[in-house]
């Protein structure tokens, strides 16, 4: 059974007949041609008087001499998502690319979040790690969201990344007197390390951002592997609140300077001291190459029965699937029974493989198919061409 993934133009709609004036019916011509005269219509009972009930039998019916017009509002991200997953998916990388970054420059509405991370998923693909650093800074600034990290490790598996032992989240608007401020104190005394999750740090006071800044400081001197995840989006929020020649909150000044040797911005560390220096007029702290680098800890740990994050193991595909060749996959569909495919390796599906997976997963007499974590390109392909009509498709939460 082959499906046709085009849609036949429907038929024109005929001219709309004139607009009248609210309320007023059609009126009836007489013997002389004169409209004849006859007694109003009481509306159905339960409706309201306000509506215009006046419609002829042929406004009901498809291509009546009265046909309803009715045009549906488009989402121009949905489009320019579309248009940008078919150019990748012939190969057109750049012009993909083109297509993404004109769309999402200054952009912070919700609806172009998916093409923000359509264009990180796109760098990360292509190997520019440069591209993918200075994109997350400015999804930071406009978007008022953590970035996605770099290093996206595929996680469907019997076994899952778990982060380690010692791992500390900050979240929220921090005041000084937090008590996690103290166990840091405690770790550091130890000479612990510690891994910090910044993502859900929406801000700090003055006094926390003091403590923040001087345990990170001490950790770093003293040679720990204290590691970050999610600075790149609280140092944007920082570089907006620290401005030159406004001497206020020197704290978070030290703050972002710390957070900028830790991430290895070098550039952007010298920048920020000279401005540091001439607001306060103080000498500055000077650069210090980084001993660690910045990912997060992570250790295999099994995955539990309840594990609302595990995936189950699947069915793992890899590099890029081209000119409809599922041989391999449709030997992993078995009838009756569930079927799930790890895409999170699959760098390119092209469109003919999409209108055969459709086909494929149509015609199948297997159980449910899932497929897990295909890149934001993919995915958008898929749903493009209808497969997630036929297939769960579970993205990954970066």
């Amino acid at each position: 059974m082959v499906f046709s993934f085009f849609k036949k133009s429907g038929e024109k709609m005929p001219e709309r007949a004139s607009a009248r004036p609210k309320g007023e019916s059609l009126p009836v011509a007489g013997p002389s041609g004169a409209p004849a005269a006859g007694p109003a219509t009481e509306p159905p009972a339960g409706v309201d008087e306000d509506w215009d009930l006046d419609f002829s039998i042929a406004s009901t019916q498809p291509n009546g001499g009265y046909g309803i017009e009715i045009h549906e509002e488009t989402d121009p991200y949905a489009e320019i998502g579309e248009h940008a997953a078919i150019l990748y998916a012939n190969g057109q990388d750049a012009a993909a690319r083109a297509t993404l970054e004109s769309s999402i420059q200054g952009n912070g509405e919700p609806g172009a979040v998916k093409l923000w991370a359509m264009l990180f998923d796109l760098l990360r693909l292509k190997g520019e790690r440069a591209a993918f650093d200075a994109l997350g800074l400015e999804f930071a600034r406009v978007c008022e969201l953590s970035p996605p990290s770099w290093d996206l490790e595929p996680v469907v598996s019997k076994q899952v990344q778990r982060v380690a032992a010692g791992s500390v989240v900050l979240q929220g608007v921090m005041a000084g007197d937090d008590p996690v401020f103290d166990g840091l104190l405690l770790a550091l005394s130890e000479g612990q390390n510690r891994s910090l999750d910044l993502g859900r740090l929406a801000g700090l006071d003055t006094e926390a951002s003091a403590k923040l800044a001087r345990v990170l400081h001490q950790a770093r001197r003293r040679g720990l592997s204290w590691e970050l995840a999610g600075a790149e989006g609280l140092a944007s929020r920082l570089t907006n609140r620290t401005v030159a020649g406004q001497a206020q909150e020197e704290p978070l000044w030290l703050l972002l300077l710390e957070l900028f040797q830790y991430l290895g911005w070098e550039a952007q560390f010298e920048e920020k001291a000279v401005d540091y220096a001439v607001t306060f007029e103080v000498s500055p702290p000077s650069w210090e190459a980084p001993r660690h680098p910045v990912a997060p800890k992570v250790e295999l740990a099994l995955v539990e029965e309840d594990d609302a994050e595990a995936v189950p193991e699947a069915t793992a595909l890899e590099g890029e699937i081209l000119q409809g060749n599922l041989k391999e996959l449709a030997l992993h569909l078995t009838p009756g029974e569930e079927c799930r495919l790890d895409f999170s390796r699959v760098s390119r599906l092209d469109f003919v493989s999409a209108g055969a997976l459709v086909n494929l997963l149509k015609t199948s007499d297997a159980g449910p198919v899932v497929i897990y974590h295909p890149n934001r390109l993919v995915a958008e392909l898929m749903r493009v061409m209808g497969v997630d009509q036929v297939a769960r498709v579970e993205l990954s939460k970066h």
